[in-house]
Order: C-alpha cells, then sequence, then structure tokens
C-alpha cells in the first residue's frame, strides 16, 4: 500500500484528537483486561503491534519495560513519537507494515520479545496469518501474545442495536440489546469508528473460530480470555451506547502461549 493510499494517514489525527490517551471504551474495558492478561512486568521487552498513537506503549514503558512498537500508518507514528517524553521509558517507534513478512522479521531475532501486545487492531488486518506466523517467532517459549478486537458476535456493522419500552403495573421499563444479522462467514466493509471521521476505513469481520484457527495454525493455544463489558453502575448514555447494555460484551480480549 502507497503511503497516500493509507486512510489511517487521513484518520490518524483526528482519531488522535477524539481519543488521545484513552476514551471509557478503552479505559474500563479495553485496557484494564489486556492488563491483566499481559501482566507485564518492569525490565521485559514489549511489542506493541499497530500502536497507534502509542499511548498503550506509553503505559508499558512508565512500568519499565522497554517496548518496540509499530504502525503502518507513518502519520500515527509521528504522532506517537511527538506525544512521548523521556519520563514514558524507552520506546522505540517504527513505521512497518502488520502484513509485510519482510517489513515484520525485521524487529528481531527469534525470541526477541518477552510478550507481543495488539489492541483493537487485527480487525483492521487483511490478513492476521502474516503477524501471528512471525509473532510466534519473535516471543520465547515462556511468552505470550495478548491481542483484543471489536466482539465477533456482537460488535460488527451487522448487528443492530435496539430498544424497547413496555409498561408493568403501571412502570415504565426500558431494555437495551442487540440483534446479530450475521456471523459465521467472514467478510470485509468500510467503517467510521468515529463521529465525523474523515474518511473510512476497511474492517475485517473474522469469526470466533476463524480467529482462533490462524492462531492455533502458527503455534500458539489459548490460555486466558476475557469478554469485558460496562458495569450497571455506569452512568446512563446514549441509548446507542454500550454502557446501555452491561449484559452484552463488545470486546474480546485473548491470551495466546507458544504450544
Amino acid at each position: 500500500m502507497n503511503e497516500s493510499d493509507n486512510p489511517w494517514d487521513v484518520i490518524a489525527p483526528h482519531w488522535d484528537e477524539q481519543v488521545g490517551e484513552g476514551n471509557d471504551f478503552q479505559k474500563l474495558l479495553v485496557v484494564p483486561a489486556t492488563d491483566r492478561l499481559l501482566a507485564a512486568k518492569s525490565g521485559e521487552r514489549i511489542l506493541d503491534a499497530c500502536c497507534g498513537n502509542g499511548s498503550y506503549s506509553r503505559k508499558l514503558g512508565r512500568v519499565g519495560c522497554e517496548v518496540v512498537a509499530f504502525d503502518g500508518s507513518k502519520i500515527f507514528i509521528e504522532i506517537a513519537m511527538q506525544k512521548t517524553r523521556p519520563a514514558d521509558g524507552r520506546i522505540e517507534f517504527r513505521h512497518l507494515d502488520a502484513c509485510d513478512r519482510t517489513q515484520l522479521e525485521s524487529l528481531g531475532k527469534t525470541e526477541s520479545f518477552d510478550a507481543i501486545v495488539c489492541t483493537m487492531a487485527m480487525m483492521d488486518l487483511p490478513e492476521i496469518d502474516t503477524l501471528l506466523s512471525v509473532g510466534r517467532r519473535l516471543i520465547t517459549q515462556t511468552g505470550r501474545f495478548v491481542f483484543s478486537v471489536g466482539h465477533p458476535c456482537f460488535h460488527t456493522n451487522e448487528s443492530i442495536k435496539l430498544a424497547t419500552q413496555d409498561e408493568c403495573e403501571g412502570q415504565s421499563r426500558q431494555d437495551f440489546g442487540c440483534l446479530v444479522m450475521r456471523y459465521i462467514s467472514d467478510w470485509e466493509h468500510n467503517s467510521r469508528g468515529l463521529l465525523e471521521q474523515p474518511v473510512p476505513h476497511k474492517m475485517y469481520h473474522r469469526s470466533i473460530s476463524t480467529i482462533l484457527t490462524s492462531c492455533f495454525r502458527h503455534g500458539f493455544v489459548v490460555d486466558g480470555m476475557e469478554e469485558p463489558a460496562f458495569p450497571p453502575d455506569t452512568r446512563l448514555r446514549s441509548p446507542f451506547s454500550w454502557a446501555r447494555r452491561p449484559e452484552i460484551p463488545p470486546v474480546m480480549v485473548i491470551r495466546l502461549r507458544p504450544a
């Protein structure tokens, strides 16, 4: 992909302005689950794949990890470097394509990293086999690969958020849920993940079985998984918010280990 054709180079400034160091979706759902499954320790060498503006890289750096972070958007990497300060620790940012084997293999020799983390990005990749295959070689035999995606069962462009209202013994009750229209097939679609996002970007729906089959094929096993949802006491939001649906997880976070 030519840089001029990469929609993320156009989206990156808007995304950074809107999300910054994390919105509620990340702070309440994605990051806590990722922290628990990754369990990063000071002194570990961690690869942050598809790092965006580097917010999670900086979090890792501040707890004493040595971080190598990359993203396919040159603009995201420039933003990440601009936002990073000496107090954020040892972080090296690189502009690499997660689907380019040669570029990924340039990150290091076999067992170069204690862990790999990929936060809410694998559903944006046209294929995940390259990252999994090279990632398996890059981590130690006792390492782990933690990734998060929009929940394939519920958080897709083929699910519809629903709201109902009824009367029971003189009391009005509202319920919020979602209607799943399609799941098992894999498909590509255009998405605008943020309000007023300047251009759409491609997303790639994969069922849980598709994702895990790729993980197993490249020498991983699953030894941890979380499906975080907003707690019931989250302050009320728009009827379209996931915070209105505490029984439905919009995120899936998985920890892989070498088989």
